[in-house]
């Protein structure tokens, strides 16, 4: 079974964190992309999907008729099935009741909603647009709406952050009673402002104890760690981002995205002008691509899997693949387990709570 992702470029304005592919201010071109996104779409039709997530950019700076036009373009190309999980990304300040009543008459099912922060000079320090009443005003609409699977973004780890403002956020947060908590300690990206501005965060010690504050946080209110970054009530884990993490095929429609189908994967042109270009001609935008053997199937399983709370079973995945890491990737694993990063648990290589908070670093030095 596949997943669907469609990536929505277009925002307001672009926070001083992100590094995604996004496009400000532009929404007279938004149309025309749509008309691109289209045009891909009959490319792959009759695909079956499972689930399917609308990202971004910011999907919900979409006009209700341009999100009817959306998901009209999915209904008309691709075999969505009956029981698939539809989320669609949305920020406090871009949605409203006509595009919630959209949402809910195109089958979505699932919203992620970023909060980040309820505190005013955090959401300032991020580049947010909302403020705390807006946020707890959208969500309740959307509750009202009868979406009964929400997610909410909560970023922490800013520079002269206290304890007490960390915990005031995840109280007001679990407050909510939300579905799912997607959680992301604040890192500095390449292609971020905040990268460029080359900002101080707090030091290793300090953001070990920020994770363990919050996660202690989230667990006392009734969530489930099942990936480094998420959490969730029991079934409402993400159904799309499980398939992804458990080595499952996904295809990726729009500008930047990213497809993994038959062991290759591919990815779409990065820049928006060159996609819409290529669409409008060629009728394809396809960048490069990488046929996986075995061993490159084996390393994306341990890499991906690693970011599971239950770890991966990399002797059951070799057996299964036929295949076995080299000499050099099982030394660099002994590495990080003799120092704490890593523990071998019930067949599974996981990572530990120290692992964790460097994760990243660990699997490219894996990779």
């Amino acid at each position: 079974m596949t997943s669907l992702y469609i990536h929505i470029p277009f925002c307001q304005s672009k926070c001083f964190y992100c590094s995604f592919v996004v496009s400000v201010g532009q929404r007279h071109r938004v149309d025309d992309y749509l008309d691109c996104l289209s045009r891909e779409a009959q490319q792959c039709r009759e695909v079956e999907c499972a689930s399917v997530f609308v990202g971004g950019g910011t999907p919900s700076y979409l006009e209700a008729d341009q999100l009817e036009r959306l998901f009209k373009i999915v209904k008309d190309n691709f075999l969505v099935r009956p029981d698939a999980e539809y989320t669609i990304e949305a920020n406090p300040e871009s949605l409203d009741a006509a595009k919630l009543k959209v949402l809910r008459s195109r089958g979505v099912n699932r919203i992620s909603l970023g909060i980040q922060s309820f505190h005013p000079h955090c959401l300032k320090y991020l580049g947010r647009h909302h403020d705390q009443l807006q946020a707890r005003e959208i969500y309740q609409m959307i509750r009202d709406a009868g979406f009964t699977n929400v997610n909410l973004d909560l970023m922490f780890g800013f520079p002269k952050q206290t304890l007490e403002e960390i915990e005031q956020d995840v109280a007001a947060l679990t407050a909510l009673k939300s579905d799912h908590i997607s959680l992301y300690m604040l890192n500095l990206e390449e292609n971020s402002r905040f990268y460029a501005q080359k900002i101080q965060l707090p030091d290793d010690d300090l953001q070990a104890k920020q994770y363990a504050f919050v996660l202690a946080g989230l667990e006392h209110a009734g969530y489930r760690q099942y990936e480094i970054s998420n959490f969730a009530k029991p079934g409402k884990e993400s159904r799309h981002n499980l398939n992804y993490w458990q080595g499952g095929e996904y295809l990726g429609l729009g500008v930047g995205a990213h497809s993994y189908r038959q062991g290759k994967l591919f990815w779409n042109v990065s820049r928006l002008n060159t996609y819409m270009t290529k669409m409008r001609g060629e009728g394809f935008a396809v960048d490069g691509s990488q046929q996986l053997d075995a061993h490159g199937r084996l390393k994306q399983a341990v890499l991906i899997g690693l970011r599971m709370n239950r770890g991966v079973p990399v002797e059951s995945v070799e057996q299964a693949l036929r295949c076995s890491l080299n000499e050099e990737e099982r030394e660099r694993i002994e590495h990080f387990i003799r120092h704490g990063f890593f523990i071998r648990e019930d067949g599974y290589l996981k990572a530990t709570s120290k692992g964790r908070l460097v994760l990243d670093e660990l699997c490219s030095q894996l990779s």
